[in-house]
């Protein structure tokens, strides 16, 4: 009988969990008035420069980590920082319920789906790391880009211009104006040579001109396609001088599709480059892992957030990286919390409250060296 009556005991139990809509095994945690759960939270961090990073005795800063402390400390919840090796691990987690939060995250649609966010407290963008160019300083630079290819192409073609002018007033002038374009085949070529060069910059000297018919034809037909192309080949000149400043296989977002392309795994950037249709990426654990290979040549570009490619670049591969000017897929930055987590709204208003004051500021400053 006692057997019979300990059965129908456990079952009560179970019609009464049911009925309140949880298990014996699904016991909550309680929650505080302000709706959020007591105990110590668990929250993400990975090396993320300078958002994240360790300081040479083990403990934690970054833009990121001095930003939660502050909230954290206006919530007034207990924390404990769990280290992870890269933005996927870190994802991977999140999905399984394992974590409560990171200050570490790119505010992307895609990611919507499977965690919810906080307001945003940085605007963040992708940029373009490539090798730095192994340029002179002074004048072997400036000698250096005088001799480039590109330059020599240029005056090449110009020279040849020249030649053809030379030939054709020569042709016309060689016998009927001995005494300026005469003296045999090889003087008459330099002379005319010499006035297409003058008469194309305009200089015209006047020591030299045409005085037949079809030299004078041939001048003014030379006159006119001097005007139409010395704007191009000024251009030209120019952009062959100033290009050893960027250099390289990459210059911007259009060369990467030719190129070998490097990023950060489960990455917005990665989700990028995706979506850009760029198929010939190389995905890493984390940037300073994508900015080595690009030292040991393995790729040509890596991209991923300007701030942190240009916090590396300084700090860990000075000389040997560099990140090309402006950014693009611009996103904002904030905290990741578990879809539906109680956390959200006391969070936002802690958060809000602290980005607003002259102590945000001051983080940034010292991190990144500027203001909001």
């Amino acid at each position: 009988m006692g057997r019979y009556q300990n059965i129908v005991g456990v079952i009560t139990l179970w019609v009464v969990a049911l009925l309140s809509g949880e298990t014996p095994a699904q016991d909550k945690a309680p929650a505080q008035g302000n709706g959020i759960q007591s105990g110590t939270l668990k929250v993400a961090v990975v090396e993320l420069q300078p958002f994240a990073m360790k300081t040479v005795d083990g403990q934690r800063e970054g833009i990121a980590i001095d930003l939660w402390r502050e909230v954290a400390d206006k919530m007034g919840v207990d924390f404990e920082l769990r280290e992870f090796v890269s933005i996927q691990a870190l994802t991977e987690a999140f999905v399984k319920g394992d974590l409560d939060l990171t200050p570490i995250a790119a505010m992307t649609a895609e990611h919507e789906v499977l965690l919810d966010y906080s307001d945003a407290y940085y605007m963040a963008g992708a940029a373009i790391a490539v090798p730095a160019q192994k340029a002179g300083h002074g004048w072997f630079r400036v000698v250096s880009r005088f001799l480039s290819m590109e330059f020599l192409q240029v005056i090449g073609l110009l020279i040849s211009l020249w030649l053809i002018a030379g030939v054709a007033v020569w042709l016309f002038e060689g016998r009927r104006n001995p005494e300026m374009f005469g003296g045999g085949p090889a003087k008459g070529v330099v002379q005319g040579i010499w006035w297409a060069a003058v008469t194309m910059t305009t200089v015209g000297y006047g020591d030299l001109a045409p005085k037949t018919a079809g030299g004078r034809i041939v001048g003014v037909v030379w006159m006119l396609a001097a005007i139409i192309s010395i704007s191009g080949f000024t251009a030209a000149i120019s952009s062959s001088l100033t290009v050893g400043e960027l250099g390289g296989k990459v210059r911007g977002v259009h060369d990467l599709a030719t190129a070998r392309v490097g990023t950060v795994a489960d990455s917005s950037a990665e989700a990028y480059l995706t979506k850009m249709g760029i198929r010939r990426v190389r995905s890493f654990e984390n940037p300073l892992d994508g900015l080595t290979s690009l030292v040991e040549a393995e790729t040509d570009a890596i991209v991923f957030l300007g701030a942190n490619l240009e916090y590396l670049a300084k700090s860990e591969f000075v000389g040997r990286v560099e990140v090309l000017p402006g950014t693009f897929d611009d996103h904002y930055m904030g905290m990741a919390l578990p879809s539906g987590s109680l956390l959200r709204e006391p969070l936002n208003r802690a958060l809000l409250g602290f980005v607003e004051t002259d102590e945000w500021t001051q983080i940034l400053k010292k991190y990144l060296g500027q203001g909001r």
